[in-house]
């Protein structure tokens, strides 16, 4: 998450109260995103479909594919630095096992018009959420009935548990059957202390705070959390908080030694990976 970098200098212009200046930059800080529109064809995903969903004036970007017969969707929401593209290798991934694919691209992603902020993030991927069935197939409605994870990366850790918890407050019938968190953290004004001691109060003035300790408390599905051991960006204490917070009676950690932010999915993780997704596949 590029924003930690200079995590300092939001909290100095909030410091001087230059709030609209602060709201401005602070978006830049945390949502780096590539707005590049890179169709899946061109990114080398065949058989992918980009869809224009429209959200109120906006327009989202979403790619999509069904899975093979009795296999699990994944349902994708990004982290914080470049696009949908950036991920064609992970979609690849997923493809070649017939998993299924729902990626949002968030708004100032990929193509999505909008601007992104907390908000916008949650509306967008509850919106999707909902109508996600729609971006499959008809015939392939019809006759497959499939699971769906939800998985979240980096920034899309928090994404993802605001928008299970919304869900879960509303006693929505087609909760996430699962959930797959790669590098979480428990929030804005908690990354802002870990790097900044003295500045997680600051960070509370926040427009975006992204609370994901707070609705640690509606994970009840069976859960992965992926962490590196030397994530430099977001400590692996912070993910696992999360997970000791969760209250899912089948919670599992991966502990990736030696790896930073990056690089999580190696060939001694990867397996345990398809093993805990395949255990949805219906048999």
């Amino acid at each position: 998450m590029r924003f930690l970098v200079r995590l300092l200098a939001i909290c100095a212009i909030l410091v001087l109260g230059t709030l609209a200046l602060g709201s401005v930059a602070e978006r830049w800080l945390i949502y780096p995103f590539d707005p590049t529109r890179t169709p899946p064809s061109e990114a080398g995903l065949a058989g992918v479909t980009e869809n224009e969903i429209a959200l109120g004036d906006e327009t989202l970007i979403v790619w999509s594919t069904p899975p093979n017969p009795g296999q699990p969707v994944i349902f994708y929401l990004h982290g914080n630095a470049g696009n949908l593209a950036n991920r064609a290798g992970r979609f690849r991934r997923f493809q070649e096992r017939g998993y299924g694919l729902v990626a949002l691209a968030y708004p100032g992603s990929t193509g999505s018009t909008g601007t992104p902020t907390q908000d916008n993030l949650n509306e967008a991927a509850q919106h999707i959420w909902r109508i996600r069935s729609e971006l499959l197939p008809s015939a392939y409605r019809a006759s497959n009935p499939s699971t769906t994870l939800l998985y979240g990366e980096s920034l899309g850790t928090t994404v993802a548990i605001h928008l299970n918890a919304d869900e879960t407050s509303q006693n929505s019938t087609t909760l996430p059957d699962a959930i797959i968190l790669e590098a979480p953290f428990t929030s804005i004004a908690g990354l802002a202390e870990y790097h900044y001691p003295g500045t997680g109060d600051l960070a509370k003035n926040m427009q975006n705070q992204w609370d994901s300790l707070a609705l640690a408390d509606q994970l009840f599905q069976p859960l992965l959390i992926v962490h590196g051991t030397k994530d430099d960006l977001i400590p692996i204490e912070m993910g696992q908080q999360v997970f000791s917070a969760a209250p899912s009676r089948k919670k599992v950690f991966i502990t990736v030694k030696g790896a930073g932010h990056t690089g999580l999915w190696r060939s001694d993780t990867l397996p345990r990976l398809w093993t805990f997704i395949d255990q949805f596949a219906l048999r």
